[in-house]
Formats: C-alpha cells, sequence, structure tokens
C-alpha cells in the first residue's frame, strides 16, 4: 500500500445520535458512498486503508482467515454527547491502537476466522461448510483455539472493538441490520458455515441482506451478528465493573484479578443501547454506558445484557432485531455453554 493512502484519515461524526443514520462523513471519507444491494454491498472504501489492504489467507490446516492490517484511531467527545471516530494507517497526535499484545507491543496485523469455529473442544477450526461448535464454555473453547499452536486464541474484545471501528467509519450507521439483518429473524437453529461464499463483495449476505433469513458477511467475515453468539475473551464483569485484560496468555472466563484491570462502568440492568463510551482508562476501549431509553431502532439498536461475568456477542438465530453487531451477552458465566453460543478462531502474530 502506497504511504500517501495510508497516510489519510477517514472519520464518521455524530456517532450515538437517536437517529442512527444521522451519522456524518469527516476527513478524507467526505462524498464515499456504499451500496447496499440485495445481496451485495459496494463499497468506495475498497480502495481505501485498512480495507483495502484486508485479504483472505488460509493456515497450513486450512483454517480460513481475515487479515486486518493495523491501523490507529481516535475517539473525540462532542458537546452533545456524541463522537467522532477517526481511523488512520499513520499515527497522528491523538491517536492510538488496538493492534497490541499483552506488553502493550503494536502488532501489525491479526487474524480474524472468516467463518464461526467448528471442530471440537479439542481443536476448533474457521472452515467452510461446517457445523458450529456451541454448547461449550468460553475456557473450553479457548483452550480448543490454542490448540492450533502459538498465537492461536479466540475473538476478544479487542478484535470486537476493531472490527466496530472498521464498521462505523464504512458504513455510516449504528444500526447493523438495517444494512445486513443476518440469520436472526425468528429462525430455529443455526446454519453451517460457507453460506456467504458465493456472495462476491466482501460484504453482503446470501440470497438477501433485509429478510433475516439468511447468513450475512462483513469484510469476508461470516456472521459477526445472528447465527450463534459468539464468545468474546479478555473481557470480565464484577456487577456493574468492567475489567479488561489485552493478554491472551492470561485469558480466564470471569476473572476479574490482575492482568485483568478495571476500566470503568457497564449498567447494573439489561436494555436497549443509549450510549457506548470510552472507560475512561484507554481512549479506544469502549462499552455501552446507557442501556436505557434506547430502542431497536435509535442510537444503537442494540440490547446490552447485565448480570453475568463473562461476554458473548452479535445475538443469536432467534434474537431478531436484537442480534446486531453491538449486541453485547453480557449474561453469560464461566459454567454458560448452550445451543446458541459458539466462537470463533483468530490469531495474532508472536
Amino acid at each position: 500500500m502506497l504511504n500517501f493512502e495510508k497516510a489519510k484519515i477517514y472519520g464518521v461524526d455524530k456517532v450515538g445520535s437517536s437517529n442512527p443514520d444521522a451519522l456524518i462523513r469527516t476527513d478524507d471519507a467526505v462524498g464515499l458512498n456504499v451500496t447496499v444491494g440485495t445481496t451485495d454491498i459496494t463499497s468506495d472504501f475498497d480502495r481505501c486503508y485498512p480495507y483495502c489492504d484486508m485479504q483472505e489467507v488460509t493456515d497450513a490446516a486450512g483454517n480460513v482467515f481475515i487479515k486486518i492490517p493495523k491501523f490507529y484511531a481516535k475517539i473525540t467527545p462532542n458537546a452533545d454527547g456524541t463522537f467522532k471516530h477517526q481511523i488512520s494507517g499513520v499515527r497522528y497526535e491523538g491517536f492510538t491502537t488496538l493492534f497490541v499484545d499483552g506488553e502493550g507491543n503494536e502488532l501489525d496485523y491479526i487474524l480474524v476466522g472468516k467463518y464461526e469455529g467448528s471442530g471440537s473442544a479439542s481443536k476448533v477450526f474457521s472452515k467452510s461448510g461446517a457445523t458450529v461448535l456451541v454448547n461449550i464454555t468460553c475456557d473450553s473453547f479457548r483452550n480448543g483455539c490454542k490448540a492450533n499452536g502459538d498465537g492461536y486464541q479466540q475473538y476478544d474484545f479487542l478484535i470486537d472493538l476493531i472490527i466496530k471501528e472498521l464498521w462505523l467509519v464504512e458504513m455510516k450507521t449504528t444500526n447493523s441490520q438495517a444494512i445486513m439483518y443476518g440469520y436472526a429473524n425468528g429462525n430455529s437453529a443455526a446454519v453451517a458455515t460457507g453460506r456467504t461464499d458465493a456472495v462476491k463483495t466482501p460484504s453482503g449476505s446470501e440470497e438477501s441482506n433485509a429478510d433475516g433469513k439468511h447468513a450475512c458477511k462483513y469484510r469476508g467475515i461470516e456472521n459477526l451478528w445472528g447465527n450463534t453468539y459468539t464468545w468474546c475473551d479478555g473481557i470480565s464483569f464484577l456487577s456493574e465493573k468492567v475489567y479488561v485484560c489485552t493478554d491472551p496468555k492470561s485469558y480466564a472466563a470471569g476473572k476479574t484479578a490482575s492482568p485483568y484491570v478495571y476500566n470503568g462502568n457497564r449498567p447494573t440492568s439489561s436494555g436497549w443501547i443509549k450510549k457506548v463510551a470510552p472507560l475512561n482508562r484507554n481512549p479506544l476501549i469502549q462499552y455501552a454506558t446507557e442501556a436505557s431509553g434506547g430502542s431497536a431502532t435509535t442510537y444503537f439498536c442494540d440490547y446490552a445484557d447485565s448480570g453475568g461475568s463473562v461476554l458473548a456477542v452479535g445475538g443469536f438465530w432467534l434474537y431478531a432485531a436484537d442480534a446486531g453487531l453491538w449486541s453485547w451477552g453480557g449474561f453469560c458465566t464461566p459454567s454458560s455453554a448452550d445451543a446458541f453460543i459458539g466462537g470463533r478462531l483468530c490469531k495474532k502474530p508472536l
């Protein structure tokens, strides 16, 4: 990628507005467009960094990943309670990155499983045409991912936030299901992986973006919401307190002791998310801070559950409007193992 493209800043303002479609493109994103078709989604961001450098890679065992190159981000609060989000391939003043290891070293990229995890607790895969692995605890799923070798892990909170930044800047909305509903509208069971393989564009759905009966993918990553919940490592809760760990070697479901660090508070009761904000310790670590006053069509258009100590994200096949990118299922415990919760194999370079 040419240096002048990496040096551009792409931004979106008014994130957190009551109208999720009232967001405004800023900086070099001004004038760029995304067109949502019946199944395909065409995007001017295909030529913009980091989107243009995202690529599909396959490891020696046949696991398929989407490689996301490092970018820097900045979140700036507005006087009206909304936020401006900016990303760039260059670390400008005030920008920082979520591409870090447990010691704070920057990572050049991350690998995110293209497909929901399959296989077993002995070894988890990311492959097309497979049955999604469910009925497994967060800790067991993590161990199955680590069985692939050094650097392998399950989906974590930093990865989740990275994908949200990419989405916000490109799609210019906090209503993810208005773009792609996902396999979430009153369905009865999970579908196998690979349902979006025939979709020609990086983002889109099989057969329909709108009916909630078909799998979707964002930037090649299938079913980030809908189908099954995804275990999200590296974050734990103690009542309203939110603890985050950035070292995959130290992840443990529900852990709040060091190296998990208190970052701020979440709502004490479940509800439709009204506000997502940085939690004060790290300028890019965000979570739902208000879960009252929102709805399926306003603010973040998704639901944040409280009451548990472990996080699963994205909702599942039945949830309808409560199964989008900001569906934060904070109701889980370390012993949770359900037919509607799976996970995703990932890898970070050591």
